[in-house]
């Protein structure tokens, strides 16, 4: 047991049953798995926060999470069944309803059933996600967020699975953008993504807000958009959709950008970006990644055509990242044709994969300008101290009403997307 107060990030990366960020990240729900990857009548096994589990559709479409392995001689079930809404084991034909609770053995004279219960967890689903909730007793109350609930078209992408923990991406501060991103920004002709930004944070009820501003210019300058449409309206509306980033504790965060969708990437399109961050394991991390784009009618039919394309070539872009890893190729060798997007996620990944674990890095010389990862660390360290303390934890609260609706408001500005 860490003395009261003692842990440090790197105590903070493994993630499995009794660690202090396992104990932590089990008091809330997660996704875990993209909804369209799960079809009615199908198991499959799943890993998440350091734990197997088979997750499975029932014929009515809800999902079910349950153990991994039978309790009768330890099969993966995921091999089995998934009659109506139970799961059968394939080895010798158990069958479990969705609670958990064992309720026919085929082979047995005498069963015993009623004796016989795997662990279960409740699920819902949500912004094209599959959420569960993996800790004891009764789960707190469910999450949704106002800026994924209005119109438009909600695109759930294949979930990112990076081989390096969940700090890595925690730590990927705005300051990146010109350098990590060069190569794109020259490819696509975006010199806004080379201004250098600086960005201010300041803990919240949820979590924190991050404001951005170009350097030397202050908070409120941010001509990070490049594109203004001749009004200052529109100007205004740039910089305040651009400037602000929202961390809703432990692991979600919610912004606004331009669309870089292909076909998409010359429009004034803004798009609300969702991120939930989930580790696997104590050495890989999943990213699943919502977009709410306020498109209706034949546009919205053409965007998610764009976005089906953009996933096929998503196929490849972990590929391509490895060889760039292994010095085969460099960031400026992608194609010409590929979306901002796919070459942005791969310029990411080989940052935050190349970093290794924060316990194997030895001391780091954070600055002012790491203003983010600083306040994050600190909550987290805060939250998990006091719950290894048995301490009170912070009661987060998220807000009621969608950013942009507060952003009119506020800024005065009747050109945000509605």
């Amino acid at each position: 047991m860490p003395a009261p107060g003692a842990l440090k990030v790197a105590d903070l990366e493994p993630v499995g049953p009794g660690t202090p960020t396992g104990r932590y990240l089990r008091l809330f729900w997660h996704p875990v798995i993209r909804a369209q990857d799960i079809p009615v009548g199908r198991a499959k096994p799943i890993e998440i926060l350091g734990e197997k589990f088979t997750i499975y559709r029932g014929q009515s479409g809800k999902v079910y999470i349950s153990a991994f392995r039978c309790a009768h001689r330890g099969t993966q079930l995921s091999l089995g069944w998934v009659e109506g809404e139970s799961i059968r084991c394939r080895y010798h034909g158990w069958r479990f309803e969705g609670n958990g609770q064992c309720v026919e053995q085929p082979n047995e004279d005498r069963p015993f059933c009623d004796k016989v219960k795997i662990a279960a967890h409740p699920t819902r689903e949500y912004a094209g996600l599959i959420f569960a909730y993996l800790g004891e007793g009764e789960p707190p109350l469910f999450r949704t967020y106002p800026d994924l609930d209005r119109a438009g078209v909600l695109v759930a992408d294949p979930v990112e699975v990076l081989p390096c923990t969940f700090w890595n991406r925690f730590d990927n501060d705005h300051g990146h953008r010109a350098w990590v991103h060069r190569a794109t920004a020259v490819r696509k002709n975006r010199p806004d993504i080379l201004v250098i930004r600086h960005e201010s944070v300041e803990e919240c009820p949820y979590g924190f807000i991050g404001y951005r501003s170009v350097k030397g210019k202050g908070d409120n300058a941010d001509s990070s958009m490049g594109i203004v449409e001749g009004s200052k309206v529109a100007a205004d509306r740039h910089i305040e959709m651009a400037r602000c980033i929202h961390w809703f504790m432990p692991n979600v965060r919610l912004w606004f950008q331009r669309s870089r969708a292909k076909g998409f990437e010359d429009r004034e399109l803004w798009e609300t970006k969702c991120v939930w961050i989930v580790p696997i394991n104590d050495t890989t991390h999943a990213a699943f990644d919502v977009t709410l784009t306020p498109l209706e009618g034949e546009e919205a039919r053409a965007y998610k055509r764009s976005r089906m394309q953009q996933e096929e070539e998503d196929e490849t872009r972990w590929d391509l990242a490895e060889k760039i890893l292994a010095g085969e190729m460099t960031l400026e060798d992608l194609p010409d044709d590929m979306s901002a997007y796919t070459s942005f996620t791969i310029e990411d990944y080989v940052t935050q994969v190349g970093q290794g674990p924060v316990s194997t890095r030895g001391p780091e010389l954070l600055s002012v300008s790491e203003a983010r990862v600083i306040l994050l660390r600190r909550l987290w360290l805060r939250e998990i101290n006091a719950l290894v303390d048995g301490k009170p934890l912070t009661d987060w609260k998220l807000p009621k009403d969608p950013f942009i609706a507060a952003a009119k408001e506020q800024w005065k500005v009747d050109a945000l997307p509605a």
